[in-house]
């Protein structure tokens, strides 16, 4: 037997190991294949209904989430964390017969805090996917007024000032949708959303859901 042949023959049998190796050791999946998955977004939010006294103007919301592979291709678990932030409006003087009123110094806000246990289901594969979200949680409402108001009517001149903070805590429902895409080794992603908590009529909410939209625009890692 040659040298040359025993050579091709040792290394032919060298490379069998590290070929079986190669095969049976798992490719590394992509970032959207994770079995958990990281992710934050901000951007802003709009009141619908369920306003106080004043109306209230858009405001800034930001969000931090994790999202769980399910087995069995089931949608993924989403656990949510939101943050909304928003200003009330500034009064209008108004006059009605001889009585005069004016609302003057007004410093008021809403924030909204909630945690959201939804599912969230990929409509399409690939580098775009297109997705749409369901979930439920608990909503905390708080509202801060506080302002000095002082009115003028026939006869004399009265002053009061109102300062009020209103805390719930209510339930809630949560829906949307969003586009995912590859940006690397990460995703990015752009969704709206509709929440709508269900109030008890309390505080400066005198109906019985307040509804609000974040627009949001975030990465997953």
């Amino acid at each position: 037997m040659s040298t040359r042949f025993r050579l091709a023959a040792l290394t032919l049998v060298a490379a069998v190991p590290v070929a079986r190796a190669a095969a049976q050791s798992p490719m590394r999946s992509p970032a959207s294949e994770r079995p958990l998955r990281l992710g934050i977004a901000g951007g802003v939010v709009i009141p619908r209904t369920g306003n106080t006294a004043r109306a209230l103007e858009t405001g800034l919301h930001g969000q931090a989430f994790a999202l769980l592979k399910l087995p069995g291709g089931l949608p993924a678990l989403r656990l949510n964390v939101d943050y909304a932030h928003m200003q009330f409006a500034k009064p209008t003087t108004g006059t009605t017969g001889t009585t005069a009123s004016s609302v003057g110094a007004l410093d008021g806000a809403r924030t909204l805090l909630d945690g959201v246990a939804g599912m969230r289901l990929n409509l399409l594969h690939g580098p775009v996917r297109p997705y749409v979200l369901a979930g439920v949680g608990a909503f905390n409402v708080r509202d801060a007024l506080q302002a000095s108001a002082t009115s003028v009517a026939t006869g004399g001149t009265t002053a009061a000032a109102l300062d009020k903070t209103l805390t719930s805590t209510n339930f809630g429902v949560d829906g949307g949708a969003g586009i995912a895409f590859k940006l690397g080794p990460i995703d990015g992603f752009v969704e709206t959303r509709l929440q709508n908590v269900y109030t008890r009529g309390k505080g400066f909410v005198d109906t019985k859901s307040i509804q609000s939209f974040p627009v949001a625009f975030g990465l997953t890692f």
